[in-house]
């Protein structure tokens, strides 16, 4: 597998994986055409006289492509003006070395995308027939549409106290952490507390026990890793990790392999914030809880 495994994307803008299938471009654009994604629809198109499968615009600066590269498939995001695959993959490497996290929307959005087709032709590699992404199957909200919530970065002060808005910068959550940043309450608008989080250090490693009703729901800890650190776990019972770049604060959030939120940045008209997107709606109190863990892993690390 080697230094890097790039079969899964995570977060990095770009994903290579074994053609095991001897897909040809036109194969994957017949293929993928059919098969429904979160950002666009795939068309036949050339990088520098190479052809390639296409989806345009998906941000305003980057385009994503898939194509056939010798025995593997490769796709990670380009400029729309359109530029070199090795250029692409050197902007892979300085993403995944910039440990400061610094990202703005449009990259995080576009790696998102990548991540997504690299889960489908993974799929598709192994025989598996795929009509839908994860992240399209997975939405399960009262309005059928993902649902935003935001985060002020750099929130974590001697003592945090901050609130969590929506996009009309209405307050929806509180949140009141000790002067120790070991401990967590997290209440909803109406003012109920809604989760609890303790955290334990074991060596340099914190765990984070999330507790709702006074009963423990999940128990997350920090997992040391040679590019990045990761954060795995169980919640309600079932297996929980982070997919993405957790340092970049850019990942989704899978629960039993399944997609139940995404956190990445964005700018809005009050500040630059960390972006809570829920996708199951029956996991937003505790979606909100894992990005105020994500937010602590992150500010203990750089410091």
């Amino acid at each position: 597998m080697g230094l890097f495994d790039m079969s899964k994307g995570n977060g990095v803008g770009f994903a290579k994986i074994k053609n095991t299938q001897n897909f040809t471009n036109e194969d994957l654009l017949d293929k993928l055409s059919v098969i429904k994604v979160s950002f666009g629809e795939p068309q036949m198109g050339d990088i520098k006289g190479t052809q390639s499968v296409m989806y345009k615009k998906v941000t305003e600066k980057f385009d994503v492509f898939v194509r056939v590269d010798g025995k593997n498939v490769i796709m990670g995001k380009i400029g729309t003006d359109g530029v070199s695959s090795v250029a692409t993959a050197m902007s892979m490497m300085v993403d995944m070395f910039a440990f400061d996290g610094a990202k703005d929307e449009g990259t995080s959005s576009a790696d998102r995308a990548v991540d997504e087709l690299a889960e489908i032709i993974k799929k598709l590699e192994d025989g598996e027939e795929v009509k839908e992404s994860g992240v399209t199957s997975s939405v399960n909200t009262s309005t059928g549409d993902i649902i935003a919530f935001y985060m002020d970065q750099k929130i974590l002060s001697i003592n945090p106290k901050f609130d969590i808005y929506t996009e009309k910068h209405e307050p929806m959550y509180h949140v009141d952490g000790n002067i120790t940043r070991l401990n967590f309450k997290i209440k909803n608008k109406d003012g109920l507390e809604v989760a609890e989080i303790k955290k334990k250090l074991i060596a340099v490693l914190p765990e984070y026990t999330i507790l709702q009703n006074g009963s423990e729901t999940g128990k997350l800890k920090k997992k040391f890793k040679l590019t990045s650190p990761e954060l795995v776990g169980t919640l309600n019972g079932l297996e929980f990790k982070l997919q993405g770049d957790l340092m970049g604060f850019n990942f989704d959030v899978l629960l039993d392999g399944k997609s139940i939120g995404r956190v990445d940045t964005a700018q809005t008209i009050w500040a630059d914030c960390y972006r809570i997107q829920i996708i199951d709606e029956s996991y937003q109190d505790l979606l909100i809880a894992i990005a105020v863990i994500c937010d602590n892993v992150v500010d203990s690390s750089n410091s």
